[in-house]
């Protein structure tokens, strides 16, 4: 056979067995794209009311914080009032406390002298008195050795006194002896009280107060 005469196929349209499936697949691409969209518009709606919520809050603190600074400014005067008055108390409660500290050696010679003015004792003739803050030291001579033991027992029983004690006896002076009508027996000696109270330091004591100076006399019958 000739070339020119060899059989050609001859071709027919094609057939489409399963025409749904392009229709399928267009159909849940538009689904796809439809529920993006719907989750981003859902997204910018959440976004928007949460800084609408934030933009609300942010007022309403800001109107609180500006009540509570309106408030606290006219409290403010009250309040130094009150800083003031409190301080003032408390200087004054310390001014208290440090004048009744610097009384005490006055209260405690108040109440020996007061002691002293009811002694009935003829055989004690206080000589000198020396007050500290929390410490007399006395000098008196005695018709004999008996009458000091007792003398500072009684003033051993005075509100606020700790401890009394004899410190020394020696034979009276001729001045001694004259005070307790010239004994032949008389003696003199030193007695010593302690207050109730802490003792203080000698550097931090200072200068003695008026009430630390010492009496001092030949004869003190006067306190009896």
């Amino acid at each position: 056979m000739a070339p020119s005469q060899r059989v050609r196929p001859v071709r027919t349209g094609g057939f489409n067995l399963l025409p749904y499936r392009q229709f399928t697949a267009r159909r849940e691409r538009r689904r796809r794209i439809v529920e993006v969209f719907a989750a981003l518009v859902a997204g910018c709606i959440a976004v928007l009311m949460l800084a609408a919520w934030q933009a609300v809050e942010r007022v309403r603190l800001d109107a609180q914080r500006t009540s509570i600074e309106r408030s606290l400014a006219q409290l403010s005067a009250p309040l130094a009032e009150h800083k003031r008055l409190a301080r003032a108390a408390e200087e004054a409660r310390t001014r208290a406390a440090h004048a009744s500290t610097r009384a005490e050696p006055l209260v405690h010679l108040l109440a020996l002298l007061d002691a002293l003015s009811g002694e009935s004792d003829d055989k004690i003739v206080l000589q000198q008195l020396r007050q500290r803050e929390h410490e007399t030291e006395l000098l008196a001579s005695a018709r004999d050795h008996a009458a000091p033991a007792s003398w500072v027992k009684r003033l051993a029983a005075i509100r606020g006194v700790k401890d009394a004690e004899v410190k020394d006896q020696r034979r009276a002076t001729a001045p001694a002896r004259d005070a307790v009508q010239n004994a032949s027996g008389a003696i003199e000696f030193s007695a010593r009280l302690d207050w109730d109270g802490a003792r203080e330091p000698a550097a931090a004591r200072g200068a003695a107060p008026a009430a630390a100076r010492p009496v001092r006399g030949a004869n003190m019958r006067g306190l009896k």
